[in-house]
């Protein structure tokens, strides 16, 4: 914009002043300012382009730096196969001292592709491709929260993150990403470029827009030869496409059984959803059971336990459904790892708190349970899992493994960084601590977590939103929860994908409720809940035997 030359400040005769100024001080600042000012009238997105298309790649590219040019043939051969626009959102960094401005320059193999300015991709995703972020800050989305005002934005980085904002009312969170950089390793030798050098992924974000205008976000990550994987195919430098290529793990959001989303049930396991597309090797389960029915937080008040009764909402009604569904979505071509979780183990909390005798609706599933764990304590089973037990009684689980607290299950174990470890819920901190996916980041492992219903990445901590509803009814207010899920592939590359509107990504179909399956639909025996276990059978059959009138005697007649 048009600059504006400052006017002379007033000469020290013509200020009064009781300050003790000295004359040279006085003449200095009746100089005339020489440069000119500058500013902008507008505030940062007030001129926004609109983008046309449906399939975006964006990446960072560093002035005066190489690029990595496999990687760069590799988002061509993606683009190329998808009908998608590549974008390279540049940024300035300056790693030698003397760097002068003027001497700003792109290597000209992505110059064609650089893209600075603020752009909607819909209404609700905005490109900021005016900001500049130093890469060596430690967290790059820092200070961004209401930059988007209302709306999801990505940022240029070289690390990758992604962080969640709340929105009014369920469903409505809005999200934070950056790209990862197509750009190889340029910094200081500082301290602050070392730490940069160490996140520096070279990785870009893919955006999908349906015909309704929902947007749908995957992180792309490059392996060592540039070639990178996105859900089941694999795009490489020399211009091929790989298709069927296996997944090694997907972590659902947290499921909470009781509380089951229908529609997302239809997304996870229906025909065409994640799983019957991608197959993985694992699929990690956190919070399997929500333990509605005797949940602490308010197992004293009278009012809840009347709701729950009249729901006829029981502890092994809740189990049951924790059986039938792992027995529903088993598969013979996957393992189903069932994760040491924090509402899984209020289960062992009621059994060590409750008092039985005035819960008659549970009474009987309590001693039952508590007995079993006082015969495991007397054959020295000290370690015995109660609730993997409780479980496994109502069905045959062979897929299924139960991780206890402290347990180790790591995945992609001969990949760079020793592998990811997927067997933290993330509720359990260090030293007793509350858990939190920034003091993860802490313990310099990778790893896959999630109880905060809240997708995000921080580092190496990626970590899963929720499967189940997003109203628990617990939760009120501004919420930051969404459907969203971790995918590992066989390289440790990892992305989190998040349904929208009955999809889970833009070429998918809205998927139907699919219903919650019950015992009797996966092992042909009655439902267990509410009073009519298989064990309730039995002990109905028994009572009327006892109670049958005894049969008439036979008189022998002479």
């Amino acid at each position: 914009m048009p600059t504006k030359k400052a006017t002379a400040a007033p000469s020290s005769q013509d200020t009064k002043s009781n300050s003790p100024l000295t004359a040279d001080f006085n003449t200095t600042a009746a100089t005339p300012v020489d440069p000119a000012f500058a500013g902008e009238l507008l505030p940062p997105g007030a001129d926004v382009d609109s983008l046309k298309g449906k399939r975006f790649v964006i990446t960072a590219a560093q002035n005066n730096t190489a690029v990595n040019e496999n990687f760069l043939k590799s988002l061509e051969t993606y683009c190329g196969a998808n009908n998608a626009q590549l974008l390279a959102i540049p940024f300035v960094y300056n790693p030698k001292p003397g760097f002068k401005k003027a001497d700003v320059a792109y290597d000209p193999k992505i110059q064609k592709y650089l893209f600075n300015k603020s752009a909607d991709i819909t209404k609700d995703l905005t490109l900021c491709g005016e900001v500049n972020v130093s890469p060596t800050v430690a967290n790059p989305l820092t200070g961004f929260d209401n930059y988007c005002h209302g709306a999801s934005g990505i940022i240029a980085s070289p690390q990758v993150a992604l962080k969640s904002l709340p929105g009014l009312g369920a469903g409505n969170a809005r999200f934070l990403y950056t790209t990862g950089a197509v750009t190889e390793r340029n910094y200081s030798d500082a301290k602050a470029g070392k730490m940069a050098s160490e996140h520096h992924t070279y990785g870009a974000l893919l955006v999908e827009v349906d015909k309704d205008g929902n947007f749908f976000v995957r992180q792309l990550t490059a392996d060592p030869t540039g070639a990178f994987q996105d859900l089941t195919d694999k795009y490489t430098p020399d211009g091929k496409v790989l298709h069927d290529q296996p997944v090694e793990a997907i972590e659902l959001g947290d499921i909470h059984v009781e509380k089951t989303d229908p529609v997302q049930e239809s997304i996870a396991f229906g025909k065409g959803g994640i799983m019957d597309t991608m197959k993985p090797k694992y699929l990690f389960l956190q919070d399997i059971m929500d333990f509605t029915a005797r949940n602490h937080h308010d197992i004293d008040d009278p009012f809840f336990r009347a709701e729950e009764k009249a729901r006829g909402n029981t502890v092994e009604g809740g189990i049951d459904l924790v059986a039938a569904w792992l027995k529903e979505h088993q598969s013979p071509d996957r393992q189903d790892i069932v994760v040491a979780s924090n509402h899984n183990e209020f289960f062992q909390r009621w059994l060590t708190e409750a008092d039985a005798r005035y819960d008659v609706d549970n009474a009987r599933f309590w001693h039952e349970c508590c007995a079993e764990r006082l015969r495991q304590i007397e054959a020295g089973n000290y370690g015995f899992d109660i609730f993997e037990w409780a479980v496994r009684q109502k069905a045959n689980l062979p897929q299924a493994t139960f991780l206890q607290e402290n347990d180790s299950f790591k995945i992609c174990k001969d990949e760079p960084g020793g592998g990811i470890e997927c067997a933290m819920h993330g509720h359990e901190g260090a030293n007793g601590s509350r858990g939190s996916p920034a003091g993860f980041r802490t313990l310099g492992e990778k790893c896959n977590t999630a109880h905060t219903h809240t997708a995000g990445i921080v580092g190496d901590i990626y970590t899963a939103g929720v499967q189940g509803d997003l109203d628990m009814e617990y939760n009120k207010g501004p919420s930051s929860w969404s459907h969203s899920h971790v995918i590992t592939y066989p390289d440790g590359a990892r992305a989190i994908i998040t349904t929208v509107d009955g999809k889970w990504r833009a070429d998918d179909v809205k998927h139907d409720p699919m219903p919650l399956p019950t015992l009797a639909d996966v092992n042909g025996t009655p439902a267990a809940a509410n009073g009519n276990t298989p064990q309730d059978q039995k002990a109905e059959a028994a009572a009327k035997k006892r109670s049958a009138p005894p049969a008439p005697r036979k008189i022998a007649v002479p």
